[in-house]
């Protein structure tokens, strides 16, 4: 048996992502206090007009009367108990509840590692640390988001899913077919809950996990059709019509996407490597450009760790794919720290690494501006110039994602040659 990569690597990626979060916590802190608790606020007072017979996606808080609703009806009910509590005591039960998801969710991600390599208990802390406080969490957590629901649902349902893939005789097609059904119930629940983490169904059509893709159907439609049943047909109609076709937001990518803008995409680059294309023909050409990569690395799954690459590929495809914002990226934490715990090719966990460190930097627009207030006055103004250049093109944490990606496809390239001189040597 060969010995596990090095850790250095894994543990610099969850040590920077904590330490940035202590310092993202201190800046909101400063700056952004008045928007603690502020999506928690949206969830309770939707809940009231819920409870109301009201239109809860035609209500918002007093104060942040621009943030409405956006989920399908169905995910409206885990927050109707907290109408009976003050907004302090709910989000204070609400934050309780996320971090101990956040934990079940590290406790994933360690299982689907110790599978393979041994840990020690600094990695269980730095796991769980990352998952729960890092600079990727500590805004959903400050505003009362509810994504890292969203990332367990997709870990334990790819983590399932693996295990299916890889049972053995011992295990039973039985036990296989269970697990699979119930990888697809978890993604099908993530994609209820956020919509987007849908398009994970291209990594079950390749695994040809068919049950994985009932399971996941099951759960979609029948909490929409649960929905209809609770709360009426036109609450849905309303979330398909306002909330989710009407947020496309396409127009914003005219011309180029502005760097104060937050969202995560490679239609950003795009958006100014074609100033004039008509904002909606983003939508294919960013398909066109992440389609072959991803077709690419599924041309491989041999091995556990190639179905972990591949599935990682897919994580970062459907993140990028989407103008995501940071604050989503937990939707990538169940298969990022196992890859840079367990890839061993060298130029590959480097990629992954180093994309993984980068993505930790999150500097948008905003955050910048604030940086170049910090600077000196005859620094100021170049800084501000080249900074805003780049963010205008790319912000780190999609460079980031985009070199994980990279480190994907970079494995599965460096496998097959080194198959290919195996074979060769053999004959």
């Amino acid at each position: 048996m060969t010995s596990p990569p090095p850790a250095r690597g894994a543990r610099a990626v969850l040590a920077s992502g904590i330490l940035l979060g202590v310092v993202m916590l201190a800046s909101m802190a400063l700056e952004r206090a008045h928007m603690v608790a502020a999506n928690f606020e949206v969830y309770r007072v939707a809940a009231e007009a819920a409870l109301a017979g009201a239109d809860f996606y035609d209500v918002a808080p007093e104060r942040f009367p621009e943030f409405y609703y956006l989920y399908p009806p169905i995910t409206i009910v885990p927050f109707l108990p907290f109408t009976v509590v003050g907004l302090r005591t709910g989000f204070a039960v609400h934050t309780l509840l996320e971090v101990g998801v956040g934990l079940l969710l590290a406790w994933v991600i360690v299982r689907w590692i110790e599978r393979h390599r041994d840990l020690e208990r600094l990695d269980y802390a730095m796991i769980a640390g990352f998952v729960v406080a890092s600079v990727h969490t500590m805004p959903s957590l400050v505003y009362g988001q509810v994504n890292l629901r969203m990332g367990l649902l997709v870990g334990l349902g790819l983590w399932l899913l693996e295990r299916s893939v890889s049972a053995d005789a011992a295990t039973g097609r039985l036990s296989s077919d269970r697990l699979e059904t119930l990888g697809g119930v978890a993604l099908g629940g993530a994609a209820l809950l956020k919509v987007f983490p849908a398009a994970v169904g291209v990594w079950l059509l390749r695994l040809r996990a068919w049950r994985a893709v009932a399971g996941a159907l099951v759960t979609g439609v029948g909490g929409l059709a649960l929905g209809v049943a609770i709360f009426g047909l036109d609450r849905t109609r309303t979330f398909f019509r306002d909330a989710l076709l009407g947020r496309t937001d396409d127009a914003v990518f005219a011309g180029g996407l502005d760097p104060m803008e937050t969202y995560v995409t490679v239609r950003r680059p795009l958006s100014y490597l074609l100033p004039d294309l008509e904002p909606t023909l983003l939508w294919p050409l960013a398909a066109v450009v992440l389609a072959p990569l991803l077709a690419y690395v599924y041309t491989d799954l041999e091995t556990s760790t190639d179905r972990l690459l591949a599935a990682h590929a897919t994580l970062l495809a459907v993140f990028v794919y989407f103008p995501s914002y940071p604050l989503y990226y937990p939707i990538v934490f169940a298969t990022l720290v196992p890859a840079v715990y367990l890839v061993a090719d060298p130029l590959a966990r480097g990629l992954l690494v180093g994309g993984a460190l980068l993505a930790n930097v999150v500097v948008m627009g905003r955050t910048f501006a604030s940086i170049v207030e910090l600077v000196p006055s005859p620094f100021a103004g170049p800084l501000e110039t080249v900074g805003f250049a780049v963010l205008s093109v790319a912000s780190p944490v999609l460079v980031g994602c985009l070199v994980m990606l990279a480190g994907c496809v970079c494995h599965r390239y460096r496998r097959g040659v080194a198959r290919e001189s195996t074979g060769r040597a053999s004959s």
